[in-house]
């Protein structure tokens, strides 16, 4: 695997560095794959550097979800309709 994930560290960050987003030092790749013959759904996990501690791993997934969480918060913030309280009367 330590080759698979070289190769995805080094794709990932080709393109980052293509689109300015700067140096990748470490990556978290979750995929949801499925199985070709019986459908059945998997989670692939791999770190980079593959010597990654598992409580480093679960920060960058914790981080992710709140980063990810605030800005569907803030979406929705400025997306909800006013309360009653709120409306203007006409």
């Amino acid at each position: 695997m330590s080759q698979l994930t070289d190769d995805i560290h080094q794709a990932v960050a080709g393109v980052l560095r293509v689109h300015g987003a700067g140096l990748l030092s470490r990556a978290l790749l979750v995929l949801e794959v499925v199985d070709e013959a019986t459908g059945e759904l998997g989670l692939y996990i791999e770190a980079s550097p593959t010597d990654m501690p598992a409580w480093d791993r679960a920060g960058l997934l914790h981080y992710a979800g709140l980063d990810l969480a605030g800005q569907i918060t803030a979406c929705r913030v400025g997306d909800e309709p006013p309360g009653p309280d709120e409306q203007e009367e006409q």
